[in-house]
């Protein structure tokens, strides 16, 4: 195994290494990442995997272009507060009594169509996964629910930040998809980026039952954290960043300029699939 304490890829640029008490917890940049490098990620002995300019700066550009004239609309306010502004559903919202609202297929098969005339021949959402495809060097796939592909390719807009928080699709919605998972990333291709704010910050730490005591709404206090190893990273225009979401996570809020990502989970399942959902 090398040793990551001295592996040059793995100082990333933008990159700050907090309260640092694991040398294994940390972002491994690196243009062309492999398979093994997400196993790493899954198996906890990584932070983050970040592929600099996945997307290149001018088609981000182009898309900012585009989605200007893009209907967006919010999570459910009830659940998540302050706002977040999307495009596309959210499973999230959509979860109820151990199932899917049947709404969220209207809305998907919506978002789908409107996307292909936002983006047109050229679907940069077909670039990111044809790459993850390669890394993987396996099945990569959307997750189903009664055997109905779910939507891929959020498109979020973050401007307060988010409290720190936690995805994990096999504690929060038991038995609702029809794949079972063992680890679960979240992704996001950034094609802007704040010039201050807007950080990423993920910590060495995931949920267990007595932090409930410090919840806050869909969030929890920081304090249950705050002596973990993490951390933050900053990421500039057309980079993609994947990190375990079921570790505690939290994005520090803009303080001038768009934070607009491309934005999807990755699981892995039991049959080594990768299934990807919004």
């Amino acid at each position: 195994m090398p040793n990551t304490l001295h592996d040059a890829t793995l100082v990333a640029e933008n990159t700050e290494v907090i309260q640092q008490i694991d040398p294994l917890f940390d972002v491994l940049s690196k243009d062309t990442p492999v398979r093994s490098d997400l196993v790493r990620l899954a198996a906890g002995t990584l932070a983050a995997v970040r592929i600099p300019h996945h997307l290149p700066a001018d088609r981000c550009a182009e898309l900012m272009s585009a989605l200007d004239n893009a209907e967006f609309d919010t999570y459910d306010e009830r659940r998540i507060f302050p706002p977040v502004t999307k495009f596309g559903p959210a499973v999230f919202d959509y979860y109820l009594d151990d199932t899917i609202r049947p709404e969220y297929w209207d809305h998907a098969a919506q978002s789908r169509a409107t996307w292909k005339k936002i983006v047109g021949e050229h679907d940069p959402l077909d670039t990111l996964v044809d790459e993850l495809r390669r890394i993987w060097q396996g099945p990569v796939e959307p997750a189903t629910v009664g055997g109905r592909e779910l939507f891929v390719g959020m498109v979020r807009e973050l401007t307060g930040g988010a409290r720190m928080h936690f995805d994990e699709l096999m504690r929060e919605f038991p038995g609702v998809f029809d794949q079972e998972l063992v680890a679960q990333f979240g992704f996001n291709c950034y094609v802007s980026v704040p010039e201050e704010g807007g950080e990423l910050v993920v910590y060495r730490r995931r949920w267990k039952p007595s932090d409930e005591q410090q919840r806050i709404g869909y969030g929890w206090s920081e304090k249950i954290a705050e002596a973990e190893p993490r951390v933050q990273v900053k990421p500039s225009v057309g980079d993609s960043v994947w990190f375990d979401s079921r570790n505690y996570h939290a994005i520090n809020p803009n303080t001038a300029g768009r934070r607009l990502s491309l934005a999807f989970f990755c699981g892995v399942t039991t049959e080594n699939t990768l299934v990807l959902w919004s």
